[in-house]
Protein backbone atom coordinates (compact mmCIF):
# COMPACT_ATOMS: atom_id res chain seq x y z
CA UNK A 1 0.00 0.00 0.00
CA UNK A 2 1.72 3.22 -0.90
CA UNK A 3 1.76 5.84 1.89
CA UNK A 4 0.13 8.90 2.42
CA UNK A 5 1.37 12.37 2.47
CA UNK A 6 0.29 12.51 6.01
CA UNK A 7 1.58 9.50 7.03
CA UNK A 8 5.24 10.28 5.39
CA UNK A 9 5.20 13.56 6.98
CA UNK A 10 4.21 11.35 10.62
CA UNK A 11 7.18 9.21 9.85
CA UNK A 12 9.43 11.76 9.26
CA UNK A 13 8.58 14.18 12.39
CA UNK A 14 9.10 10.54 14.16
CA UNK A 15 13.10 10.19 12.85
CA UNK A 16 13.23 14.17 13.77
CA UNK A 17 11.98 13.89 17.09
CA UNK A 18 14.41 11.14 17.48
CA UNK A 19 17.64 12.81 15.95
CA UNK A 20 17.14 15.93 18.37
CA UNK A 21 17.93 13.46 20.87
CA UNK A 22 20.61 11.82 19.56
CA UNK A 23 22.97 14.19 18.48
CA UNK A 24 25.57 12.32 16.48
CA UNK A 25 26.74 12.66 13.42
CA UNK A 26 25.48 9.33 11.91
CA UNK A 27 22.11 10.15 12.84
CA UNK A 28 22.02 13.31 10.75
CA UNK A 29 20.55 14.71 6.82
CA UNK A 30 18.05 11.74 7.31
CA UNK A 31 15.18 13.71 5.06
CA UNK A 32 15.64 12.25 2.07
CA UNK A 33 14.51 14.35 -1.27
CA UNK A 34 11.69 11.62 -1.91
CA UNK A 35 9.89 12.32 1.55
CA UNK A 36 10.43 16.09 1.17
CA UNK A 37 8.60 16.33 -2.27
CA UNK A 38 6.15 13.83 -0.59
CA UNK A 39 5.87 16.71 2.07
CA UNK A 40 5.60 19.87 -0.17
CA UNK A 41 1.43 20.43 0.68
CA UNK A 42 2.46 20.53 4.44
CA UNK A 43 6.16 22.41 4.28
CA UNK A 44 7.26 25.89 2.84
CA UNK A 45 10.98 26.34 2.06
CA UNK A 46 12.96 29.71 3.94
CA UNK A 47 16.57 30.91 3.39
CA UNK A 48 17.87 33.18 6.62
CA UNK A 49 20.94 35.18 6.92
CA UNK A 50 23.48 34.55 9.63
CA UNK A 51 21.96 36.69 12.67
CA UNK A 52 18.21 36.75 10.86
CA UNK A 53 15.41 36.48 13.77
CA UNK A 54 13.06 33.78 13.44
CA UNK A 55 11.07 34.78 16.34
CA UNK A 56 11.57 37.05 19.56
CA UNK A 57 10.17 37.73 22.93
CA UNK A 58 6.62 38.72 22.80
CA UNK A 59 5.47 36.71 19.94
CA UNK A 60 3.80 33.44 20.09
CA UNK A 61 5.34 30.72 18.34
CA UNK A 62 3.72 29.51 14.82
CA UNK A 63 6.33 27.65 13.40
CA UNK A 64 8.16 24.48 13.51
CA UNK A 65 11.41 25.15 11.99
CA UNK A 66 13.05 21.69 10.31
CA UNK A 67 16.90 22.42 10.06
CA UNK A 68 18.05 21.39 7.00
CA UNK A 69 21.79 23.42 6.76
CA UNK A 70 23.34 25.67 9.17
CA UNK A 71 22.37 26.32 12.81
CA UNK A 72 19.81 27.96 15.07
CA UNK A 73 19.93 29.16 18.57
CA UNK A 74 17.39 29.66 21.09
CA UNK A 75 17.77 32.00 23.98
CA UNK A 76 16.10 34.80 26.42
CA UNK A 77 17.36 37.62 27.33
CA UNK A 78 18.43 39.16 31.07
CA UNK A 79 19.76 42.46 31.82
CA UNK A 80 20.57 42.60 27.96
CA UNK A 81 22.44 39.43 28.80
CA UNK A 82 22.20 36.45 26.24
CA UNK A 83 21.72 33.06 27.93
CA UNK A 84 21.58 30.42 25.05
CA UNK A 85 18.90 27.55 25.74
CA UNK A 86 19.45 25.20 23.03
CA UNK A 87 20.91 24.79 19.70
CA UNK A 88 19.76 23.24 16.37
CA UNK A 89 21.38 21.44 13.94
CA UNK A 90 20.75 19.85 10.45
CA UNK A 91 17.89 17.08 11.18
CA UNK A 92 17.05 19.13 14.28
CA UNK A 93 13.48 20.82 14.72
CA UNK A 94 14.05 24.42 15.70
CA UNK A 95 11.10 26.05 17.42
CA UNK A 96 9.68 26.78 21.30
CA UNK A 97 7.42 23.48 22.19
CA UNK A 98 5.54 25.46 24.90
CA UNK A 99 5.02 28.24 22.93
CA UNK A 100 4.07 26.35 19.59
CA UNK A 101 1.77 23.76 21.49
CA UNK A 102 -0.31 26.17 23.90
CA UNK A 103 -0.16 29.03 21.41
CA UNK A 104 0.77 31.57 24.47
CA UNK A 105 4.09 34.85 24.21
CA UNK A 106 7.40 33.49 24.73
CA UNK A 107 10.44 35.30 25.79
CA UNK A 108 12.75 33.20 24.06
CA UNK A 109 14.42 34.40 20.99
CA UNK A 110 14.79 32.15 17.73
CA UNK A 111 18.37 33.06 15.76
CA UNK A 112 20.61 31.96 12.62
CA UNK A 113 23.40 31.67 13.77
CA UNK A 114 24.74 31.01 10.00
CA UNK A 115 23.27 31.00 6.70
CA UNK A 116 20.06 28.44 7.11
CA UNK A 117 18.37 26.80 4.99
CA UNK A 118 14.64 25.22 6.47
CA UNK A 119 11.40 23.37 5.80
CA UNK A 120 8.73 24.74 7.54
CA UNK A 121 5.54 24.02 9.30
CA UNK A 122 3.14 26.25 10.22
CA UNK A 123 0.28 25.88 13.33
CA UNK A 124 -2.16 25.57 10.98
CA UNK A 125 -0.90 22.85 9.00
CA UNK A 126 0.06 21.01 11.98
CA UNK A 127 -3.38 21.20 14.01
CA UNK A 128 -4.68 20.28 10.49
CA UNK A 129 -2.46 16.89 10.70
CA UNK A 130 -2.95 16.48 14.23
CA UNK A 131 -6.75 15.84 13.05
CA UNK A 132 -5.92 13.51 10.67
CA UNK A 133 -3.26 11.76 13.29
CA UNK A 134 -3.20 12.51 16.78
CA UNK A 135 -0.27 10.60 17.49
CA UNK A 136 1.75 13.76 15.90
CA UNK A 137 0.85 15.46 18.76
CA UNK A 138 1.62 13.35 21.07
CA UNK A 139 5.25 12.43 19.03
CA UNK A 140 5.77 16.54 19.54
CA UNK A 141 4.86 16.24 23.70
CA UNK A 142 7.59 13.24 24.14
CA UNK A 143 10.43 14.94 21.91
CA UNK A 144 9.74 18.55 24.20
CA UNK A 145 9.84 16.48 27.59
CA UNK A 146 12.70 14.44 26.76
CA UNK A 147 14.66 17.62 25.21
CA UNK A 148 13.66 19.67 28.41
CA UNK A 149 14.70 16.98 30.91
CA UNK A 150 18.24 16.41 29.29
CA UNK A 151 18.58 20.18 29.40
CA UNK A 152 17.93 20.56 32.48
CA UNK A 153 19.67 17.28 34.13
CA UNK A 154 22.66 19.47 32.50
CA UNK A 155 22.28 22.36 34.46
CA UNK A 156 21.71 20.94 37.73
CA UNK A 157 25.48 19.58 37.99
CA UNK A 158 26.66 22.31 39.83
CA UNK A 159 30.25 21.40 39.36
CA UNK A 160 31.09 23.38 36.05
CA UNK A 161 33.89 20.31 35.35
CA UNK A 162 31.15 17.92 34.89
CA UNK A 163 28.96 19.76 33.22
CA UNK A 164 31.30 20.57 30.18
CA UNK A 165 32.57 16.86 30.96
CA UNK A 166 28.63 15.72 30.11
CA UNK A 167 28.10 18.31 27.68
CA UNK A 168 31.42 16.62 25.36
CA UNK A 169 30.12 13.01 26.03
CA UNK A 170 26.85 13.84 24.75
CA UNK A 171 27.34 16.36 22.32
CA UNK A 172 30.53 17.35 21.21
CA UNK A 173 29.62 18.27 17.54
CA UNK A 174 28.81 21.82 19.06
CA UNK A 175 31.67 22.68 19.98
CA UNK A 176 33.00 22.06 16.37
CA UNK A 177 30.19 24.66 15.22
CA UNK A 178 29.57 27.62 17.34
CA UNK A 179 32.36 30.01 19.18
CA UNK A 180 33.27 28.87 22.44
CA UNK A 181 31.37 32.27 23.95
CA UNK A 182 28.08 30.76 22.77
CA UNK A 183 28.90 27.63 24.34
CA UNK A 184 29.65 28.63 27.37
CA UNK A 185 26.39 30.49 27.86
CA UNK A 186 24.95 27.18 26.93
CA UNK A 187 26.70 25.73 30.00
CA UNK A 188 25.80 28.63 32.51
CA UNK A 189 29.01 29.41 33.24
CA UNK A 190 31.38 32.78 31.74
CA UNK A 191 33.89 31.72 28.60
CA UNK A 192 36.86 32.86 31.16
CA UNK A 193 35.35 29.90 33.30
CA UNK A 194 35.07 27.64 30.18
CA UNK A 195 38.51 28.40 29.10
CA UNK A 196 40.16 27.15 32.93
CA UNK A 197 38.46 24.15 32.55
CA UNK A 198 39.62 23.27 29.09
CA UNK A 199 42.75 24.20 30.01
CA UNK A 200 43.03 22.46 33.56
CA UNK A 201 41.38 19.07 30.61
CA UNK A 202 44.45 19.41 28.62
CA UNK A 203 46.80 19.91 30.63
CA UNK A 204 46.20 16.49 32.83
CA UNK A 205 46.09 15.04 29.01
CA UNK A 206 49.40 16.37 28.63
CA UNK A 207 50.69 14.69 32.56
Amino acid sequence: MKATPLTLLFLTFTTFTMNSQENTNQNKNTLSEKIMEALQPFLFYKKVKKKETLMIEGEVCKNIYFVRSGSVKQYYLSDGKEFIQNFFFEGNMATVFNSFLSQTVTQSYLEAIEGTELMVLSFHNFKAICSAKPEFSSQLNICMSRMNSSRVNLLLMSDGMMRYKKFMENEPEIMLRVPQYMVASYLGMTPETLSRIRRKISLKKVA
